[in-house]
């Protein structure tokens, strides 16, 4: 190869000036000024913001006319709280992943080009490559740049651009005018992020950066994500708390008016300043109500479980882009996956050697058969030199590297059973693999050849093998008939076989055949199982051949009967859409795919109302990530598919997705439990105050109160439900369909039952059933005590219940210790109100109690418990 001077340093300045440099773009970094006054265009944190307005508003008027009422800004202080916290908590969960995300691709972007300036070949940073750099590629490298080989021939695997998985020639241009950019397939043209697989040559850079074919995607892929299924329903379902809440503060604000009128014109009172104070009053309660109905702490607690998983999940190699897609992949019931590198290990390993005769020697202990390392000394050397000896590959920190992927398994073979003791300066001739004849060979100083390559192209006039003790022998119709059914075996295993030959004199002698593959993950089987059962199909899509594609799919648990269909590109493409959704729910293989049959079937599957997850590392992978409810990169997949994705796997296993939507199904029972609690209190609170003027009772909580309530059933009750543990079962669920109503029947009638029982107990403690407050006065009939006493049952009775709300079975400590802030906040809270009872009473209106109060206050409380388990026990199997 000639030399190259490459561009000089005023010429690189020059053409930086002319042209800027080689970094793709990337969306702008959100700062966490933006992010969190972005979270304040949440629509519950919009309907916050008008409660806020209002009690403010309120809040004033009481000011400049005291007679109306008193200013009580302790409310607004617990929404501005409130308001803070849930978007502080989204906002610093969504800021630290984006900041570690973009780690990661920076990271990405440091790896180094060999380029000519100056006359000397340098190593510099890929993104400080310049238009007119003359850059020196070699086996392994990936290509920096779009441009046009100078001088040399390339072997190029270009999957991650057009999903194709054979390798491309490229040779030089000449005088031959440059291709466009959109011909994935020219011979005369490299792509940034394609993967040279063989050869040696030199590039000219002609377009570089954003202007090259990956960074022309990768600037399309940047805008705005999607809103997850879960958000979606969250949003409906506050819609419908705040036609709840506006219902009930206009239907207390008719009651109360009514009565209030009645009541002024019995007491003749009725004149134009006592009307002005009872609206006023009304007014003002049932703005109470309204906020009261408003679950302000279900944003944050969104968040906070977000941000708790977000964490946890990147403990375990998964990164989240987007928090929302954590609870959406438990929504998940259809996976597009790819194989290499995610079903498979994605790299190729050597499993079995076997000879002609039939003899197999095991390479990983996958078999019964005996050890590669029982082979005789002569056969044994013999085939460490066929595949030693003939390997372009090197060793490097204890592993193969450079070199093509075959080479880097064979060598890596040998450096895993210490058997590098050949000798490569031996050599005296090579000729290296070439896609015409399929092999390569080396010929040493003592004249010995060793040739590897295809079986099908080498073999065809080879009349002799040697045996396991090493010996020469005719390979004779029978052998080849034996050696052809052993073949074919092992190519059912998915293998990619490889013979071994060596020449002696002028008869060539198959040493033996060495059976290589991409193995399936250890753990795959069991994840594919697990996720089956979970109700989520998994469908693998490959670049691969049908036979290798079947057969690692039922090596994984992917194709397992006769009903699992496999369809080829060719077969797919056939398929009408309205047909490909009818066989779509026993898909389970697609070979041969390119890169829009990924989007193709995301889109079928959406417009079946299914949930559609996708993984993918390549360039061509990136429309479909984007276009999946939930896009799964790969860590060592190209910035282009990261910046796609919502997920990252760092570890690029298929069990990390199974991971991922066991978290995501355990957010979503999170959110289930504290929408059961909160709604529960918001509808006590709200039947309690609109039939209280019905039995001729006064407002039965103090705005006071109802500020404790609302503590309880926002802020608190998010920290309590925040850490639900992870349980295996929720794999045993079919997943949610994805226009479901939040709200199930299962938690309407936890809802209905709990409202029921406190109300009912409440009220009838205010209106004295059964002669309860003679107890509680002691025949005094301090009205006050009776207050302060159904205010504590009402509290210990949300307590109790919340122990009916974690588990759905009759095992109310079910994992509770896994939980260690449930525990903590409910104790925390019966605590909190014993103060609040002993020492609060001038600003809570509450009278000190005695002990027997508290004891029966807790046994009728408790009574909820009971209650529960009749609903759960007559709902078990509906």
């Amino acid at each position: 190869m000639k030399k190259f001077q490459g561009l000089t340093s005023t010429e690189v300045q020059a053409s930086k000036n002319a042209h800027g440099d080689n970094k793709l773009s990337s969306k702008e970094a959100n700062s966490l000024l933006s992010i969190f006054i972005e979270a304040f265009q949440d629509q519950w944190i919009l309907i916050l913001l008008a409660a806020l307005g209002l009690k403010i508003i309120f809040n004033f008027v009481g000011m400049i006319f005291p007679a109306i009422g008193e200013a009580n800004w302790y409310e607004a202080i617990s929404l501005i709280f409130a308001i803070l916290m849930s978007t502080g908590f989204s906002a610093v969960s969504q800021y630290r992943n984006e900041q570690k995300f973009n780690t990661l691709q920076e990271e990405a972007s440091k790896t180094n080009a060999k380029v000519y300036r100056d006359g000397k070949l340098k190593e510099v940073l890929v993104d400080d490559i310049v238009k007119g750099d003359q850059i020196l590629l070699q086996s392994g490298d990936k290509i920096p740049v779009d441009g046009i080989i100078l001088e040399g021939e390339l072997k190029v695997n270009q999957a991650v651009l057009n999903g194709e998985s054979e390798d491309a020639k490229k040779l030089p241009l000449s005088d031959q005018a440059e291709p466009d950019s959109s011909d994935l397939f020219t011979e005369l043209k490299v792509f940034r992020g394609t993967v040279v697989t063989s050869g040696e040559a030199v590039m000219e850079a002609t377009q570089i950066g954003d202007n090259t074919v990956l960074g022309s995607i990768n600037t399309s892929l940047q805008e705005d994500s999607k809103d997850s299924p879960s958000k979606e329903k969250l949003n409906k379902l506050a819609g419908n708390i705040g036609v709840l809440g506006y219902s009930a503060g206009a239907a207390y604000s008719v009651i109360n008016l009514v009565l209030g009128f009645i009541a002024l014109n019995k007491a003749n009172n009725l004149n134009g300043g006592s009307t002005f104070l009872l609206i006023i009053e009304t007014i003002l309660f049932a703005v109470t109500i309204i906020i009261m109905a408003v679950p302000e702490g279900l944003p944050m607690m969104l968040a906070l479980v977000s941000s708790m998983n977000s964490g946890r999940l990147l403990a375990q190699n998964i990164l989240v882009r987007h928090p929302d897609t954590i609870e959406t992949a438990g929504y998940m019931n259809i996976l597009f996956s790819d194989k290499t590198g995610t079903i498979t290990e994605g790299k190729l390993s050597v499993v079995d050697f076997f000879l002609a005769d039939g003899t197999l020697y095991a390479a990983t202990g996958e078999t019964d058969a005996p050890d590669f390392d029982t082979m005789s000394d002569s056969l044994k050397a013999e085939m460490i030199n066929g595949i030693g000896l003939n390997n372009d590959a090197m060793v490097a920190d204890g592993s193969a590297v450079g070199s093509n992927a075959t080479d880097r398994a064979l060598l890596d073979f040998l450096i895993g059973r210490s058997q590098l003791d050949f000798d490569t300066n031996t050599i005296t001739e090579k000729q290296q693999f070439n896609s015409a004849t399929k092999f390569a060979s080396v010929t040493t100083k003592d004249g010995k050849t060793y040739i590897k390559g295809a079986p099908e192209f080498i073999l065809n006039d080879c009349n002799y093998y040697l045996d396991k003790n090493g010996n020469k022998l005719n390979f004779t119709d029978d052998i080849k008939a034996r050696f052809q059914e052993l073949s074919l075996e092992q190519a059912n295993r998915s293998m990619r076989l490889l013979a071994i030959l060596n020449i002696d004199g002028n008869d060539k002698v198959l040493i033996g055949i060495v059976c290589i593959r991409d193995n399936v993950r250890s753990s795959i089987k069991q994840t594919v199982e697990t996720m089956n059962r979970a109700g989520v199909q998994v469908v693998m899509v490959t670049g691969d051949r049908k036979e290798t594609a079947v057969a690692i799919a039922k090596e994984a648990g992917i194709v397992t009967g006769e009903n699992d269909l496999v369809l080829t590109h060719d077969e797919l493409s056939a398929l009408s859409d309205q047909k490909l959704k009818q066989q779509l729910p026993r898909l389970k293989v697609v070979s041969r795919a390119l890169p829009m049959d990924k989007k193709r079937l995301i889109e079928a599957a959406q417009d079946l109302d299914m949930v559609a997850g996708m993984t993918g590392d390549g360039v061509n992978d990136s429309p479909a990530l984007k276009s999946a409810d939930v896009g799964f990169s790969m860590g060592d997949g190209t910035e282009v598919a990261r910046e796609a994705s919502d997920i990252v796997i760092l570890n690029n296993s298929l069990t990390s997705i199974e991971k991922a939507v066991l978290y995501g199904r355990t957010m979503s029972k999170s959110v289930s439990k504290f929408i059961i609690f909160q709604l529960t209190v918001n509808v006590t609170t709200i039947a309690m105050s609109l039939l209280s003027p019905l039995f001729g009772l006064k407002e039965p909580f103090t705005i006071i109160q109802i500020l404790w309530i609302n503590l309880i059933m926002d802020t608190l009750a998010a920290l309590a439900f925040g850490e639900e543990p992870t349980l295996d079962r929720y794999m045993n669920e079919k997943p949610v369909a994805k226009k479901a109503n939040i709200l199930t029947g299962y938690m309407k009638s936890a809802i209905g039952v709990a409202s029921i029982f406190i109300t009912v107990v409440c009220l009838a403690i205010l209106k004295n059933v059964v002669g309860i407050q003679d107890f509680i006065t002691n025949g005094t009939g301090n009205f006050e005590m009776v207050t302060t006493f159904t205010f504590t049952v009402f509290i210990y009775a949300v307590i109790f219940n919340s122990l009916n709300t974690r588990s759905n079975g009759f095992n109310i400590f079910e994992h509770i210790g896994e939980n260690k802030k449930f525990s903590i906040v409910m104790i925390s809270i019966a605590v909190v109100q014993t103060l609040i009872i002993q020492f609060g009473g001038k600003v809570f209106s509450t009278v000190p109690m005695n002990i027997q109060h508290y004891i029966i206050a807790l046994l009728i409380a408790v009574l909820i418990i009971p209650a529960d388990f009749i609903r759960k026990a007559l709902t078990k199997n509906k």
